[in-house]
């Protein structure tokens, strides 16, 4: 008995025709993905550039920068640090707090 006559065929023809059509549409759908990544613009690479943060203050060390740290928190304010390209500490706050952090921090 032939396996290529009667209803045996219908069910690979279909499972190849299923899968070639999903082959296809994810085919359309990455290319998609690579023309809007490339129409995107790039990310900064620049060390200085913190995004929404602003440097407030740059510490010699650690124990500086902590001390800075809590100094802000017990205002209110958050902060994070960060270590720039020549070694030194850096407190980062928001913009919109950044007057208050200068003054507190001086």
């Amino acid at each position: 008995m032939l396996a290529l006559d009667g209803p045996y065929v219908i069910g690979p023809v279909v499972a190849l025709m299923v899968t070639g059509l999903l082959a296809l549409l994810l085919h359309r759908a990455l290319r998609r993905q690579e023309a809007a990544a490339a129409a995107r613009p790039s990310i900064s690479s620049r060390p200085d550039d913190y995004g929404l943060l602003v440097p407030v203050a740059s510490c010699r060390d650690r124990v500086d920068a902590d001390l800075v740290r809590e100094h802000l928190a017990t205002a209110g304010i958050r902060s994070t640090l960060t270590t720039g390209v020549d070694g030194r500490i850096r407190v980062l706050v928001f913009a919109d707090a950044l007057d208050r952090a200068r003054r507190l921090v001086g």
